[in-house]
């Protein structure tokens, strides 16, 4: 039996103590994870060839309205002014990966489709590639090594504010922001200017993968955007499953320098990530087939998400979308953010691929080509967590190679 949930702190409070901590807090980066830590959690490059650069992005080049800032609803909105003078270049940690040389065809041509990979909050590009604990030289977890096998590249990076990649000042980091970035990516890997392992490769067709978040992101940036050839949304609906859940998600957090991994890092108080002891009821729960060293290491590993990031939740759910791309959902039916677990709660009917659909169509454009989906029985959030990965990496490549071949 689990123990209690640690006790929240009221978000008043915690704001309070953020400024205070702010001002206190040394010049320079604070204690991250242990080394040994972050290297147990990510699987090897198994069948690839990875490389991983500093791609320069714009924080608000010229795009279509987007939920957030352009319609007046973030920080951002009144101070972008101010801070774009002071963000300074910023930069999207990318990594890169092509299907592994033959050694009998060293000649081989990359492949003409990759896939973008968009993680959600308090994660980064290593959500998608998970070490599996009982097997540290393994693949279980690994959609990168998936899509590798599937003949696919792709392109995992962390968001703008997240992981590696530069932290503008917090209220620039909202939709329209992580919306417009992605599309310069896209951009980027149809003009051959991102570094592979075998230098800068041009893709004929972008698909983009998002988990949670990043397929928030995913219907922003694909919306309206003819170079998206292809979206694949994972763990996200338009549905949210209580009416508490997003104070849950905001309570379950606590501005990241009071945290001992981000204190005396110098990011702005409205930079947070989840509270001690919360990942696995913010991001498991009720899933039961989680290996426990996985939401051991998802603790050790944790990243940040802004305040203006969630603040756009119900804007981002209730805005149409113009997409002209074919849609894959991908769900677990466990997930406890985003589908019904009862008769009385707010979230979608994740029961069969037909009731997601069903849900998600309305929203999506009359433009959609087709739109599909699968649901993995019995996995909660972070689908790529559960020992069910592998049917879940198999639906989404199965749709693909049918869909948008890597060649």
């Amino acid at each position: 039996m689990r123990s209690p949930s640690p006790r929240r702190l009221p978000v008043v409070a915690l704001a309070a103590l953020a400024v205070v901590g702010g001002l206190l807090s040394p010049a320079g980066a604070g204690p991250r994870a242990d080394p040994e830590v972050l290297a147990a959690s990510v699987a090897p490059d198994n069948d690839r060839d990875c490389t991983t650069s500093r791609v320069p992005v714009e924080l608000d080049p010229a795009t279509p309205a987007t939920p957030g800032n352009d319609l007046g609803l973030g920080l951002g909105g009144l101070l972008r002014p101010v801070l774009d003078a002071v963000a300074g270049p910023q930069e999207v940690v990318a990594k890169l990966c092509l299907p592994a040389t033959p050694v009998d065809d060293p000649d081989t041509s990359p492949p003409d489709t990759v896939q973008l990979l968009i993680h959600g909050i308090t994660y980064d590009h290593r959500y998608w590639n998970i070490a599996d604990p009982e097997d540290p030289t393994g693949n279980r977890y690994s959609w990168e090594h998936a899509a590798a096998t599937a003949g696919y590249a792709t392109l995992a990076i962390d968001r703008i504010g997240n992981g590696d990649s530069t932290h503008p000042p917090s209220a620039l980091v909202d939709i329209s922001t992580n919306g417009s970035v992605v599309r310069q990516l896209v951009d980027g890997l149809k003009a051959g200017t991102i570094e592979g392992p075998r230098g800068p490769v041009a893709f004929e067709r972008v698909v983009l993968v998002g988990h949670s978040y990043g397929s928030m992101t995913s219907w922003i940036a694909a919306s309206g955007n003819p170079d998206v050839d292809g979206v694949v949304i994972t763990g996200a609906t338009h549905n949210v499953r209580e009416v508490h859940a997003p104070v849950s998600i905001e309570t379950g957090h606590y501005p990241a320098v009071l945290d001992p991994q981000f204190a005396g890092s110098g990011l702005d108080p409205l930079y947070i990530t989840s509270q001690p002891g919360m990942r696995y009821d913010l991001f498991y729960a009720p899933g039961t087939d989680v290996h426990p060293v996985i939401v051991e290491r998802d603790e050790a590993t944790k990243g940040t998400v802004t305040q203006p990031e969630l603040m756009n939740y119900p804007v981002i759910f209730r805005t149409p979308l113009d997409i002209t791309a074919p849609v894959f959902y991908l769900i677990g039916d466990l997930d406890g953010i985003f589908c019904s677990q009862g008769p009385l709660d707010l979230g979608a009917d994740c029961s069969s691929p037909a009731s997601v659909i069903a849900n998600e169509a309305p929203w999506l454009g009359d433009g959609v080509p087709s739109i599909d989906a699968h649901v993995t029985a019995t996995a909660g959030h972070d689908l790529n967590a559960f020992g069910t990965a592998q049917e879940s990496f198999d639906a989404a490549h199965d749709w693909l190679t049918a869909t948008v071949s890597p060649r």
